[in-house]
């Protein structure tokens, strides 16, 4: 007699048939080895991927990078940190609340080489996830107020060739600029420098000059070469010789570049304006009317004053440019967004 399948009568109940304790514990087990056995073979299974993208949602800007093992997280939110999952193609994930789900979908976009968010499907019943080409965040949602319950999960159908596992690590940016963040992205004007970095910080002029360097190359439709030398002792970063080689910086001393030192809002400006006059337009003669304007330097202050006229940059509030506070990746990324789709330096 077979201990996954015998049934035995209750002493206390003649006749009447119930499970055995010891095949309620065996068939336990043998789904827990079935699942590690499942587990194993999945893992056999991972293939390396060299995937190299950027996914959005209306929280924040993330890329994907290969997880080789399939097993470490990725941040959805400064304080979250969640795992993408590969399912097998038909897999149908449903709540297991039994609630309706919602259900985010993201695809990828070749020509820009990133991940968007196509559409969001609420009251969903169940997902099947069919196709490897779709990444999907499965939220389960609250039956009376129809608002997410949970975190969710990310999930995505494996591909022919294999499991390609990766994961997806996030730049935090201000909720006011997610939709410009995105587009500045979606234009494909955010310097390699800037990714995975925390767009609310401070920008460095390494990670300006990088910013510049993109700009003029796609406003100017062609992509810039480094010098073989510059005169720069504490640096030898190719986009800090190929922002000095367009005339777009002299750096900080006639031997220095500081890479890391934060670049201020003028002299952002200044150096946006430089990124304009090597395409052929002119910033000289502006002029203008901030509170703070003795604080700006005579030598920004042309740059200042066109860059704000543009609305490229704009001021700090109670009609003050702060020109010595410190530049956010976030906001100058904005600015080359602004100066790549309103400024022709033909006009």
């Amino acid at each position: 007699m077979s201990l996954f399948s015998a049934d035995h009568a209750s002493p206390s109940t003649p006749g009447r048939s119930v499970r055995s304790p010891i095949r309620k514990e065996m068939t336990m087990l043998r789904r827990a080895l079935s699942l590690l056995l499942t587990a194993c073979a999945l893992c056999a299974l991972l293939v390396p991927s060299s995937l190299a993208a950027t996914i959005q949602s209306n929280q924040a800007v993330y890329h994907l990078s290969q997880d080789p093992d399939g097993t470490e997280s990725f941040l959805y939110s400064p304080t979250l940190s969640h795992t993408l999952t590969l399912l097998p193609p038909g897999t149908v994930v449903r709540s297991d609340l039994g609630n309706q789900i919602i259900v985010e979908r993201f695809t990828y976009r070749s020509s820009s080489g990133y991940w968007v968010l196509e559409n969001t499907l609420t009251s969903q019943e169940h997902l099947t996830v069919r196709d490897h080409n779709y990444i999907y965040h499965v939220i389960t949602q609250d039956p009376h107020s129809n608002q997410a319950m949970d975190a969710g999960v990310w999930v995505r159908a494996s591909g022919s060739g294999g499991l390609n596992t990766t994961t997806i690590t996030g730049e935090p940016v201000d909720e006011w600029a997610v939709d410009l963040v995105n587009e500045a992205i979606a234009m494909n004007l955010m310097p390699a420098r800037l990714k995975g970095q925390d767009l609310r910080g401070s920008i460095s002029r390494l990670q300006f000059a990088s910013l510049a360097v993109r700009l003029y190359e796609a406003m100017g439709g062609e992509a810039i070469s480094a010098p073989s030398h510059t005169p720069f002792t504490d640096t030898s970063d190719p986009e800090a010789g190929k922002a000095w080689a367009l005339g777009l910086t002299a750096g900080t001393s006639a031997t220095t570049f500081s890479p890391s030192q934060s670049i201020s809002r003028e002299q952002a400006a200044t150096m946006l304006a430089a990124v304009y006059r090597k395409l052929g337009g002119s910033v000289e003669g502006q002029s203008g009317s901030f509170a703070d304007d003795s604080s700006i330097a005579s030598w920004a202050k042309s740059s200042v004053y066109f860059m704000a006229r543009h609305d490229i940059i704009v001021g700090t509030g109670n009609n003050r440019f702060s020109p010595q506070r410190s530049a956010q990746r976030q906001s100058c990324l904005i600015m080359a967004l602004r100066m790549f789709q309103t400024l022709n330096p033909t006009d």
